[in-house]
């Protein structure tokens, strides 16, 4: 007997971090009585306890059988006429030991820890299991929700543990993830130096910060117009030039062999041109001499001017000229050629084939009044005044939308509202504006960034690789980087999703936590599964039948995958669903 408690079971045998117990004769039932109340050992997921000297294994069950399903048929089991007890088993798993030292109490998660045969094995305290769920971290600690099985034990992390490695939350639409995670954001603000940002795609997260203080949050709606401008939010529209030339690679998805050369020129001379919609000229010029469509009239002029371009001699822009300057640049560096023996110049239509799809996207997207809502390819007045200086709009940009490197920015929640930027243009845009973070912080270096807590919300319409030429892939997918390095430079990110098989596998193999909502579709489930040990596999198996409000969290922040009743926000954020008998039925109550 320990602490009042009367031993439930006892080890029989032991296979690795594998435990079989048989339930003693004296217990019978699916509850055990101690000093303490009562604890539930019936069904999978239920903790127990195993004597070690001044330890205790903790074990948890992942069956629960006869021994002899047979001769429990014969000795009459589930009918009145039963004639003796037959012996029933539990199979376990060993999680880890429970310490106690000077009146402290601490469970410490090391599986190799097993008892020894015919270890007394006992239901656990109250005490004992928030030393498991809940253990005290040194610093702040957020409520993620509930234990799940019936019971008001709080489920708190360490805020380090939680985000020092990257967190996943998946789950299908409508099972509570946006609340969830308004719920822990909300507790975040408790900290006055916190820094967190959020991709709202679907424009859900204003009214769940409505009660907060308009100093600690920022709202600002990517795009030119919209008619839920409120919470004081501002409109941003995003200039080509800004995006520096990192973004624009992404956003180009330019080949290796000749178009991105081609995109590199055009950046590092769009400072000698003035442009609009239908070509490009010295600042210095009055008519149009450069053009992108290869076309035979005007050679020599334009041979002329890119001789210009090239020597560094042509005159400086005042001004950011057209998006259109990149593909006529592009186009004319690439294919325009010098005299030929009769003294004539010539634009090779073979040679332009090559950088071809690369003017054609350029184009696409200035024409493209979606694109244009968010992104201003018309060009305008520099930041820096008098200098056309690519590094200096990309800052300007990051710490518009990300903060400042040393994080005294006035707001700790920035909601960035990405409603008016259509799923098609996600995976452009959204990948350009990473990939411009990405190169920022590594030009600030390790620790040189506040740290910072990024969040994507339905990151699979643009954390995944796109459909290209397989020249332009490790383009693509360069803003991973924030995934596998974003560590060192204090960004951590928490990746929201429905369909994490459609997620970049790097971006979701670098997620230290994992909170894993119902999850119905094979792929996705496989996901999951790959990512956690195959030891908890029961555990996971209960994903496809999670009812909403409920889910598996593993990794990182906890010391083992256990169910949980997920937090949730007050006030709720823009996420529920349509009450279809009163919308339908009018003001009439129906029944």
């Amino acid at each position: 007997m320990i602490g009042g408690r009367i031993a439930v079971a006892y080890v029989v045998k032991i296979d690795g971090s594998e435990v079989l117990l048989n339930l003693c004769e004296s217990h019978r039932g699916q509850v055990a009585g101690h000093l303490e109340g009562i604890s539930q050992i019936g069904q999978p997921g239920d903790l127990l306890g195993a004597s070690a000297g001044n330890e205790l294994i903790v074990l948890r069950i992942q069956s629960i059988e006869f021994a002899e399903p047979r001769e429990a048929h014969i000795l009459g089991v589930g009918t009145p006429s039963l004639k003796a007890e037959p012996l029933r088993q539990v199979r376990a798993h060993a999680l880890g030991y429970i310490h106690r030292s000077n009146g402290k109490i601490e469970f410490i998660p090391e599986e190799w820890r097993t008892p020894a045969l015919g270890a007394e094995v006992f239901p656990l305290s109250t005490e004992e299991i928030m030393s498991i769920l809940s253990p005290k971290d040194k610093g702040k600690k957020i409520k993620i929700g509930t234990e799940a099985r019936g019971t008001s034990l709080s489920i708190d992390v360490s805020l380090d543990s939680f985000l020092s490695r990257d967190v996943a939350v998946l789950g299908a639409t409508g099972q509570g993830k946006t609340h969830f995670i308004a719920g822990i954001v909300q507790q975040m603000l408790d900290l006055p130096k916190a820094r967190i940002v959020i991709f709202d795609v679907n424009g859900e997260y204003g009214p769940a910060f409505e009660n907060f203080s308009n100093k600690c949050i920022k709202y600002t709606i990517l795009g030119n117009n919209t008619g839920r401008v409120q919470n004081g939010a501002q409109l941003l529209r995003i200039p080509y030039y800004a995006l520096g030339r990192n973004g624009l690679c992404r956003l180009l998805i330019p080949s290796e062999r000749a178009q991105l050369p081609a995109l590199r020129f055009a950046i590092e001379h769009l400072q000698y041109v003035a442009a609009d919609a239908n070509g490009a000229h010295l600042v210095d010029q009055a008519n149009h001499v450069l053009f992108d469509d290869c076309r035979r009239e005007g050679a020599e002029e334009a041979y002329k001017a890119m001789n210009k371009i090239r020597s560094g001699t042509a005159t400086v822009a005042k001004f950011w000229p057209h998006m259109r300057a990149l593909s006529c640049l592009a186009a004319e560096w690439y294919c325009l050629g010098g005299p030929d023996r009769n003294g004539n110049y010539e634009r090779s239509s073979f040679h332009y084939s090559s950088v071809q799809p690369l003017v054609n996207r350029i184009r696409g997207f200035i024409e493209d009044e979606q694109f244009k809502k968010i992104i201003n390819v018309e060009g305008g007045i520099p930041k820096k005044e008098g200098q056309l200086d690519w590094y200096y709009e990309s800052s300007i940009i990051v710490e518009e939308i990300f903060g400042t490197a040393k994080g005294d920015d006035g707001w700790q929640v920035h909601i960035v509202d990405l409603s008016q930027l259509v799923q098609d243009l996600m995976p452009f845009v959204l990948g350009a504006l990473l990939e411009l973070y990405a190169s920022e912080l590594f030009r600030r270096g390790p620790g040189g960034t506040h740290p910072t807590l990024l969040i994507l919300e339905e990151a699979h319409h643009y954390l995944r690789e796109l459909p290209g030429d397989a020249e332009g892939r490790n383009q693509v997918l360069a803003y991973e980087r924030l995934a596998k390095e974003g560590r060192k430079y204090h960004l951590s990110l928490l990746v929201s999703t429905q369909r994490p098989s459609e997620l970049s596998s790097t971006v979701l193999a670098q997620c230290g936590t994992w909170c894993v909502f119902r999850l119905t579709n094979d792929n996705d489930q496989r996901a999951v599964s790959s990512a956690s040990e195959s030891s908890f596999g029961y555990v996971l198996r209960q994903i496809p039948g999670l009812p909403r409000g409920q889910a598996i969290i593993l990794g990182n922040a906890v010391p083992f995958p256990c169910r949980i009743n997920v937090v949730s926000a007050v006030p709720q954020p823009r996420s529920l669903d349509a009450n279809f008998s009163v919308a339908w039925g009018g003001s009439e109550e129906l029944n």
